[in-house]
Parts: C-alpha cells; sequence; structure tokens
C-alpha cells in the first residue's frame, strides 16, 4: 500500500504541469481572439471572460489524456533513472504492480471524463456557441473585418477595405443597400467614413464622406441609371436587440447534445430516412425497376455513389478492361419524372446519412477520448522504464504520441463522416494502435528487466 500511495503521489504534480502546459498551447489562439474582442471590439471584460471559461471545456477534454502521458513518463522515467525500478524488482515486485496505481488512477479519470463528455461538455459547447450569437447580433461591430464580405445585417452586404478597430475609421468602402429595393439594390462607393455604434440606441451607423450613390430603377421601362455624388452621407443600420429578437432560433449541433439526445435525434432522422427510402420504391415500381442498383445499370450516371461504394466504383473502374455497356432505354415523360422524384429523394437520404454518421462520430469520441487515458498509462509506463530519461526526452515522447494520437482522430472523424470507414474503427483506431504498441513495449520491459539485471534471485 505504502509503494501505491508513492506512486500515486508522485503523478499528481506532473500530471498538472502536462494538463496546465497543454491547456495553455490549446488556448493560445483563442485567448489573441478574445483580447481583439476586448481591446479592439469593445466586448465588456465579464463576456470575454465567460466565452474563455465555456471554451475551456473542449480543451480540458483533450488535455487530461496528455497530462496523463506526461505524468506516466516523468514518473517511470525518473524512477528508472534513479535505479528505483531495479530496486523494486530485486524485492520481487513485478513492474505490472508499479503500472498498477496508474491504471487505476487513469481509470478514474477516463470515468470521470465519460460524465463530463457527456453532461458538461455540451452544456458549454452550447452557452459558448449561444453568446457568440447573442454578440454577433447585439454587438455588430464585433464580426466586421476588413476585406471581408459582411451579409450579416438584413438588406445590407458590407466590404471594407480598411478599418480601424479602435477609431472606427474606414477606408474604400462598399455597400449594396437593399433594405427598400430588394429587386433592384443600389450600390453605396465611399473613399472613407467612421464605423459608430450607439450603445444607447443600439445602432450602428456608417458616416460616409466623399462616395457615389449607383442607383438602377427596376420600374422604369428606359431602364433609368442614375449616379450622385455626395460629400457626406448616414447609413443607419437596425437595432442589434431588434436583430436578436428576431433571429430565427438555432437547433443544438451534435458537439452541443449528450449521447441521449444525439440517439433520440437519430431515431428521428431514421424515419426521416424510411419515409425517403418508401418514396423512392414507390417511384421505382413506376419505371417497373426492383432497387436503385438496377437503375444504376441503366443510368450509370443517375445515381452519384457515396461513402464506401466511391472507393469500390474507381477500384472498379481501374481493374475493369472494358466498360460493360449498359442497357439503352427510351423514357417516358412520367418516367423522367420519376426518375427525378428518385434522384431527389436518394439526395435527401443521402444527407441524412451524413447526419446521422455525424452523430455516431460524436458518440464515439465521447468515449474513445477518455479511455485514451488507460492507453497512455500503457504506452507511457514502459516507454519510461526503457528510456531512464526525463526531462527533454518526456516531452518529445509525449509531443510524438499525442500529435499522432490527434492527427489519427482528427483524420479518423474525416473519414468516418465521409462513410468512408466504419465509424468505431475510425474513432477507437488511435487507441487500439497505441495501446497494442504499449503491451508490446509493457512486455518488452518487463523482459530486458528480468534479463539485464544483476541479481539471480530477480522475480520477475
Amino acid at each position: 500500500m505504502i509503494l501505491q500511495n508513492y506512486i500515486l503521489r508522485s503523478l499528481i504534480r506532473p500530471f498538472f504541469i502536462g494538463f496546465g502546459f497543454v491547456t495553455f498551447l490549446f488556448s493560445m489562439e483563442l485567448l489573441l481572439d478574445l483580447l481583439d474582442l476586448f481591446l479592439g471590439k469593445g466586448i465588456g471584460l465579464w463576456t470575454v471572460l465567460q466565452l474563455f471559461l465555456h471554451a475551456l471545456g473542449w480543451m480540458i477534454a483533450l488535455s487530461i489524456p496528455c497530462g496523463v502521458l506526461v505524468a506516466v513518463l516523468m514518473v517511470f522515467g525518473r524512477m528508472s533513472q534513479d535505479n528505483e525500478i531495479i530496486a523494486l524488482r530485486a524485492s520481487g515486485i513485478h513492474l505490472f504492480r508499479l503500472v498498477l496505481p496508474a491504471l487505476g488512477l487513469s481509470t478514474a479519470l477516463a470515468t470521470g471524463m465519460i460524465i463530463f463528455n457527456n453532461f458538461i461538455l455540451p452544456e458549454t459547447n452550447h452557452r459558448y456557441a449561444k453568446l457568440i450569437r447573442e454578440i454577433k447580433y447585439s454587438n455588430p461591430t464585433a464580426q466586421i473585418r476588413e476585406g471581408v464580405i459582411i451579409n450579416d445585417f438584413q438588406g445590407y452586404t458590407i466590404r471594407i477595405n480598411r478599418l480601424d478597430d479602435r477609431t472606427g475609421a474606414m477606408e474604400d468602402v462598399l455597400i449594396l443597400d437593399a433594405s427598400s429595393q430588394p429587386e433592384s439594390p443600389r450600390t453605396i462607393l465611399a473613399r472613407r467614413g467612421v464605423l459608430e455604434y450607439n450603445e444607447r440606441s443600439r445602432r450602428l451607423a456608417l458616416e460616409l464622406e466623399d462616395g457615389t450613390i449607383h442607383e438602377a430603377d427596376a420600374r422604369s421601362k428606359e431602364a433609368e441609371y442614375r449616379v450622385v455624388g455626395f460629400e457626406h452621407q448616414t447609413l443607419t443600420i437596425e437595432s442589434g436587440e431588434d436583430r436578436l429578437a428576431n433571429a430565427p432560433e438555432r437547433k443544438r449541433s451534435d458537439r452541443e447534445l449528450s449521447v441521449g439526445a444525439m440517439r433520440e435525434r437519430i431515431e428521428d432522422l431514421r424515419k426521416e430516412r424510411a419515409d425517403h427510402e418508401e418514396k423512392i420504391a414507390q417511384n421505382l415500381k413506376t419505371l417497373d425497376l426492383p432497387d436503385l442498383n438496377a437503375l444504376r445499370a441503366i443510368e450509370p450516371t443517375m445515381l452519384a455513389p457515396t461513402g464506401l461504394a466511391v472507393l469500390t466504383a474507381k477500384v472498379s473502374a481501374f481493374f475493369e478492361k472494358e466498360p460493360v455497356a449498359s442497357e439503352s432505354r427510351e423514357w417516358t415523360r412520367d418516367e423522367e419524372n420519376a426518375i427525378g422524384l428518385v434522384r431527389s429523394q436518394y439526395r435527401e437520404s443521402a444527407n441524412v446519412d451524413k447526419q446521422i454518421q455525424r452523430f455516431y462520430v460524436e458518440i464515439h469520441k465521447k468515449f474513445s477520448i477518455p479511455v485514451a487515458c488507460i492507453v497512455f498509462v500503457l504506452v507511457g509506463a514502459p516507454l519510461g522504464v526503457l528510456s531512464k530519461r526525463g526531462g527533454f526526452a518526456t516531452g518529445l515522447f509525449s509531443a510524438v504520441f499525442f500529435v499522432f494520437y490527434y492527427l489519427c482522430l482528427i483524420g479518423g472523424e474525416q473519414l468516418a463522416d465521409r462513410s468512408l470507414c466504419p465509424t468505431w474503427f475510425a474513432m477507437w483506431f488511435p487507441n487500439i494502435l497505441i495501446g497494442f504498441l504499449g503491451l508490446l513495449l509493457l512486455r518488452r520491459a518487463v523482459l530486458s528487466g528480468f534479463s539485464g539485471s544483476n541479481s539471480g534471485e530477480e522475480t520477475v
């Protein structure tokens, strides 16, 4: 019991070092954006702090496994370097007994992370997205960037070539104003201007100077086109409160839902897909065809394959020496209409499948990332024993394995979203590979310790 407590106490400090360092790296880019909102856009400090706190959710979910890896590498590397491992083995203590406390701690962390990912993380993601939405609608200046076309203001399209966030001074302003005449928007060009936001009236005002207004009269039979120059022009946009009040309610995304809520969405999507498939079957009966494959055989370009079928089709086309001739068939107008309906329902069904796939990817992620804590113990402990180094070696091993794991996770998510790979395999492949490598390293560490000991009485 004393040995287990010693190892557990040794793991705490390096765990927080690794956890804090990785969290800091993840937050660097976010901190720059938040500083721009606070200093450049005038967003309140409390609002910026809330954004940061809510964003910490996904950072914690990724930083904890890396913290476990750093802690295990540092502790077992130091114990090996100080010959504590050899002394313990000479006393008849198996290496697995030394790894067992770390496995127990990592299992507890993984369990806590599963609960965190299922209940807390979706809420932090949702509140972050909701707060960004409120800032976007109630503080219009926060979303304006120079050189970027802005379409978020109802009836206006704005592009500002140069914008000083502190003073609001603008240069080379282009505005398409469709607020009064949507069928024929007027174009406003100005060399200079000032962007002002009145917090009392909550209205955005563009004070334009030295510009022209180009306007075509859509009601005129002669297609009259007018160009009016101005030295000063004020353009007032609707209030942020009105925009927020009139904004449509936003559905939660897959990263803002718990496993139970996602399963409910999946059931609804399956019912929707079944409706599309039923309509496809009805239209295929009109064409006197048994299934979609029969339609593809007659019209190969009619229905594009999706997911793994894309790769299968490309491989078949590569090895196929001569293209298989398809049956030619003349379609009546009713049959062409039925084919159009089949194509439309097929696309809708494919879109539903993509949504279902994204939900399954997120469900697997909520479990696979926490399990990485256990996997990193299996690979980190033997690496620390075999390397017999701390410091730079620990940081190097941690960085290599974590970057590899993170890239596999991102790549697997992309493949699974496109249905190019089974979801469970894509999201669990990093854990399977690193876990298998960890078991091999653990076996090697045990055998190397047995053969390399100077004590003939060492028990392994």
